[in-house]
């Protein structure tokens, strides 16, 4: 992996999430549609298909540390069970999954590629989050705080300012859709 992506990478990670942070997220909507969504998976590979779509089928179930499901989540749980689900390998802990990918624009993200955030907390520290590009406009998150707290397996759009100011990186794992057809 690029040095200097892992060196920011490693240089956010902190102290877990606020339940203010999860307030606000509850507040979050996406801009995609089902069909922008649909015609985004239609464009890209099986392989690309079966990992988006398994991580939104998860939406709506539970945050809980350590957990990688099938119906209890933490973040790189939740993108450790969708690669599964693919017979993909993929490492378990947030460290490794950075470390495992390669660094690309948020322009050249496809479904399948992992988004990482980083979240702040109230005491003014943070830590990292990984999630699932879904299409351009969409990932899914595994985010700390029951599900009416705006924790738990949630969609979150990649077009506001929220999530745009925390965006760290985009890491790809998988050979580029277009590469592949």
């Amino acid at each position: 992996m690029n040095n200097v992506l892992s060196i920011l990478f490693r240089s956010r990670t902190g102290t877990s999430l606020g339940l203010a942070c999860a307030m606000v997220l509850s507040a979050c909507s996406t801009t995609s549609t089902p069909e922008s969504v649909q015609q985004s998976l239609e464009k890209t590979t099986p392989e690309r298909q079966t990992i988006a779509t398994v991580a939104l089928a998860q939406v709506g179930d539970a945050y809980r540390a350590n957990m990688a499901g099938p119906d209890q989540y933490d973040d790189s749980g939740l993108v450790y069970y969708a690669y599964r689900q693919n017979g993909r390998a993929l490492p378990r802990g947030l460290q490794a999954q950075i470390e495992a990918g390669h660094p690309i624009p948020l322009a050249q993200a496809e479904p399948g590629d992992l988004v990482f955030f980083r979240m702040d907390s109230p005491n003014g520290q943070g830590r990292l989050t990984v999630g699932v590009l879904i299409d351009s406009q969409l990932a899914v998150l595994a985010l700390p705080g029951t599900l009416d707290q705006g924790g738990g397996v949630r969609r979150v759009s990649l077009s506001g300012d929220y999530w745009q100011q925390r965006l760290v990186g985009v890491a790809r794992l998988l050979p580029e859709a277009t590469a592949s057809r």
